[in-house]
């Protein structure tokens, strides 16, 4: 029994403090204001992956539909240029401006000029959305 009663909790005030209840009444109340801003905060991540989809499907049927390429090539392209814009994210911007310049290049020298440029905009698009994730 003297064992325990020698033995005592030290109780640091630091576990007691209060939370920083200002901030999150703050940004509640900035969430009731702004109902968009609140919706595009919660499901950034979201917009922005349904933006990349959005710019891939266009490419594709104006690829399609409009300049006559077989759709096998178009989505296997498209989806390679997702792949690259997800590999190469965190790469500085003179290298991404070298392989937009490199695409457009192919491009005219295979006389599809006009589909690699629509390949490069999903590839920008693919970059910007996963910095933004990011940030």
């Amino acid at each position: 029994m003297a064992e325990n009663e020698n033995k005592q909790e030290n109780v640091v005030v630091e576990d007691f403090k209060r939370t920083n209840a200002k901030k999150s009444k703050k940004k509640f109340r900035h969430r009731q204001q702004n109902p968009v801003l609140a919706f595009y905060e919660d499901n950034k991540q979201y917009l922005l992956l349904f933006g990349v989809i959005v710019v891939a499907l266009a490419a594709i049927l104006v690829s399609i539909l409009a300049l006559r390429i077989p759709v096998v090539p178009v989505c296997l392209i498209i989806v390679l240029e997702a792949g690259i814009a997800v590999c190469l994210h965190d790469v500085p911007i003179w290298l991404h401006g070298l392989v937009v310049l490199v695409q457009i290049i192919a491009g005219a020298i295979c006389g599809k000029l006009v589909f690699m440029v629509l390949c490069a905009l999903v590839y920008v698009v693919g970059i910007l959305s996963l910095k933004f994730i990011r940030e």
